[in-house]
């Protein structure tokens, strides 16, 4: 049986350093000069390892928990590396990229569409205009139209999108 100044001794600690962790429930309390040197020891060890491990609950809920941010970190890493061969397999192709491209497109064809008035009406100005004006309010209803609206993602209150058939008789 030991004082807490032994244990202290023994843990290379202070004799009120002692005193807190038992009053922290990290050292087994015992009466004054009961202490056992093998159990002190044992639970200051797994106290030890509990600290190193990120599994500590002195620090309350600010702490760090070391074993996830690691776990995190890893999954985090993994996912950048699946992602980065993806985009070398030709896979996954850069948001930036993709719109450009998809803007691209439709200038294009947008330049097109108002050519056809000229090639279709061949000199008749009235027939031009009307063509003209019938592609120009085309463009327009197409350039206010949502993407969302197209690609079904509008929230309607069903889970099929709205253009699936409908199953009812």
């Amino acid at each position: 049986m030991a004082t807490d100044a032994e244990v202290g001794a023994h843990l290379d600690l202070s004799d009120r350093t002692v005193r807190d962790l038992k009053k922290r429930g990290v050292l087994p309390d015992a009466a004054r000069g009961q202490n056992d040197l093998d159990a002190c020891r044992l639970a200051y060890i797994r106290h030890l390892r509990d600290q190193a491990a990120g599994r500590s609950h002195e620090m309350g809920p600010k702490k760090l928990d070391f074993m996830a941010e690691k776990a995190r970190d890893a999954k985090e890493s993994a996912d950048a590396r699946a992602m980065k061969n993806a985009v070398a397999r030709g896979e996954l192709v850069p948001a930036g990229a993709m719109s450009a491209a998809i803007i691209g497109m439709v200038e294009m064809a947008k330049a097109r569409m108002l050519r056809v008035a000229a090639v279709v009406a061949k000199g008749d100005v009235a027939l031009q205009d009307r063509i003209d004006r019938a592609i120009r309010d085309g463009l327009e209803d197409l350039s206010a139209t949502r993407v969302e609206t197209v690609a079904g993602e509008e929230d309607d209150g069903g889970d099929e999108p709205a253009d699936a058939p409908d199953t009812e008789g």
